[in-house]
This record gives structure tokens, C-alpha cells and sequence, in this order.
């Protein structure tokens, strides 16, 4: 057999690559995606740095062989092919999956109170942006203010939907931060924002076909799974999705006749409206529960699930215990808390 040799990417990757094959090519391969034009060797985009290992590069013609105390070398990945393992340094990659990061300021189309403390922000792509931006269902972005100050929010729109964005932002009285975003959105006529951020996403095409989907939010978490939702109808996936929304009182559902709406038109839709202070909604005849609690009591077993949750690190911790009792291996369930509060 041919030998493969390994590509150490960042300190972070590795790929294996077949002999021959240039370090870009070894890299697309993989579905990495770098800078890259001419792919001759002239034009000098895909400049990288070689930290070890040995190559030959085509054009310029060029033999390194670097041991791990030698000085780094800049190659160019199109024309450089390893001849042994090797550990390389490359400035903006893009892993499998991820997409290019961008700022860009929109025309802010509508802000709307869907509740007491709750708003839907419509923002505009200016023309370029809309050919430019792309986004996975479940991402998030950060809105930033002319004094620098940022803050991170859910898109709730699908990127298959619109070239529009749609966001839920709730007001809290004595959180400076969000009273600064809404004073600016409904006195304003554009924001600057940067996207796409955040590996907690779903992709339709990568969804095996006996999968079911699990999206459990809580409050305004609704609208990470509002995107994920609307993604995976636009491509009328046929798996079962199972939407639960929790909150402490019926008056949270800001948006509730949407998801009745998707369960109604889709037959492999279920909706569970879940409230967990059924004293402050004494007209509620609906389910009252912890939200992990019911999601726990609907399953017996999580075995080829796949759940994406959105709520405070607490509600999403425990839905984790919970799950993990019933056999969900934590490869299974997908939150951006995982990554911004992590546990200790």
C-alpha cells in the first residue's frame, strides 16, 4: 500500500494526504477551503508556513527537510507536496463546514414588540452582503455598537428563507446591555454586525435519514431553533422533529402559533408547549413541567437522536444529565453553552 502521510494543521487539525498530492489539494480533499488563485505558484496567495517535516515544492522550485528546533519556512501550499509527515501554520482557514466570518452594516427593516420584553429585528443585507453572507441554520451573530460594545444573538431566520435577518431580542430592565441594543435598534437606521458565529448548527443534507431531531429551547432560546426548524422544512426532510418550548408562564410564548402552525402543516412535527410556574398562568391548560423533565418523560431511550438545545447553561446542563441517564452520549446533543460557559 501506498504510504499516506499526515498534514498537522495549526496545532488544532490533521488530515491524511496522499503522496503527490500539493498541500492545498491534500487540503481540499478534507473539505478545508484557504486562500488561493494562480495555483502555479506565482501569485503567492496561498502562502503558508512549514514548521516541520519534509516537502518539495514544484515552483519555485524548492527541497526543505525541517526538524522541530529548525526556524519555519514559508511554502506555498499550491506547488508544495509532503514527502513525510509534516506540521504546518496557515492564517485563515476554513475548517470543514465553517464559513468566512464578515462585518457588514445592515438597514435595520423593523423592530416589533412580540411581547412585554421581547423584539423581532428585521435586518436588511445591503445588496453585496447578500451575495456574500452565508450562514448555517443555528448560528448566531453579535450586533456591535458605534462605542465598540457587543452582544451576541440568535439568528432566528433560516438561511434558506430570506436574504433578510430576523432576530429575538429580549428587553431586561436592569441589564444595561440589552437596554443599549434596544434604545439603538428603535432609534437607528443601520447596525453593524459581524456573522456567522457558533458551531452548535444543523445541516440538512447531513442528517441521516433514521435521525430523529430533538430542539428544546427555553424563553428566547427559540429562536436558534426557530432557524434550525425552518431549515430543515425548507428541505422537507421526513425525519421526526420534536419541538420543545419551555418558559415560566404562558405570556412567554411570544411566537406559539408558529410552531402549531409547522406541526399542523407537517405530519412529522410534534410541539410541546411546556410552562414551568403554572401558578402565573392560571388559564393554562397546557403541559407544566421543568423542560428537561418532559423531554426525559417523551422518550424512552435517545438511540439515533440528535438533540440541539438553547436556554440558560442550568436549563442546559440539566437537560444533559437527564438525557445522559437515558443513554445520550454527549456527542448527541449540540448547544452554544458548551463553549461559553463550559463546566468547571
Amino acid at each position: 500500500m501506498t504510504e499516506r502521510y499526515r498534514i498537522s494543521i495549526n496545532d488544532l487539525y490533521s488530515i491524511d494526504a496522499e503522496p503527490g498530492l500539493s498541500i492545498f489539494d491534500s487540503l481540499h480533499q478534507a473539505g478545508y477551503r484557504m486562500r488561493v488563485s494562480c495555483r502555479n505558484g506565482v501569485c503567492q496567495i496561498c502562502k503558508i508556513t512549514l514548521l516541520q517535516g519534509h516537502i518539495e515544492q514544484r515552483y519555485p522550485a524548492l527541497k526543505l527537510c525541517l526538524l522541530a528546533e529548525d526556524k519555519p519556512a514559508q511554502v506555498y501550499a499550491c506547488t508544495a507536496v509532503p514527502v513525510s509527515d509534516i506540521k504546518i501554520e496557515i492564517d485563515g482557514l476554513l475548517r470543514p463546514g465553517e464559513l468566512q466570518m464578515k462585518k457588514l452594516v445592515c438597514d435595520i427593516a423593523a423592530v416589533e414588540q412580540l411581547s412585554d420584553d421581547v423584539y423581532r429585528v428585521r435586518l436588511h443585507l445591503p445588496v453585496t452582503g447578500r451575495q456574500a453572507i452565508e450562514f448555517h441554520a443555528g448560528q448566531y451573530l453579535e450586533i456591535i455598537l458605534p462605542d465598540q460594545r457587543r452582544a451576541a444573538f440568535s439568528i432566528a431566520s433560516a438561511p434558506d428563507l430570506s436574504s433578510d435577518i430576523e432576530l429575538h431580542i429580549r428587553r431586561i430592565p436592569e441589564g444595561e446591555m440589552s437596554l443599549a441594543i434596544i434604545e439603538y435598534l428603535t432609534h437607528n437606521p443601520r447596525v453593524e454586525i459581524e456573522l456567522p458565529k457558533g458551531d452548535c448548527y444543523l445541516e440538512a443534507e447531513a442528517l441521516a435519514a433514521d435521525t430523529t431531531v430533538i430542539l428544546a429551547a427555553a424563553s428566547t432560546g427559540f429562536s436558534q431553533i426557530k432557524s434550525i426548524a425552518e431549515h430543515l422544512l425548507a428541505n422537507q426532510v421526513s425525519n421526526p422533529i420534536h419541538i420543545y418550548w419551555g418558559a415560566r408562564a404562558e405570556a412567554d410564548f411570544y411566537l406559539h402559533r408558529l410552531p402549531l402552525q409547522w406541526a399542523a402543516e407537517h405530519t412529522n412535527v410534534q410541539v410541546h408547549l411546556v410552562i414551568s410556574e403554572p401558578q402565573s398562568s392560571p388559564d393554562w391548560t397546557g403541559r407544566t413541567a421543568l423542560l428537561p423533565e418532559a423531554v426525559v418523560a417523551d422518550f424512552e431511550h435517545f438511540e439515533n437522536t440528535e438533540i440541539f438545545t438553547s436556554g440558560s447553561p442550568a436549563m442546559v446542563y440539566a437537560l444533559t444529565d437527564a438525557c445522559e441517564a437515558k443513554g445520550l452520549q454527549m456527542t448527541q446533543i449540540h448547544s452554544d453553552v458548551f463553549a461559553y460557559a463550559p463546566r468547571q
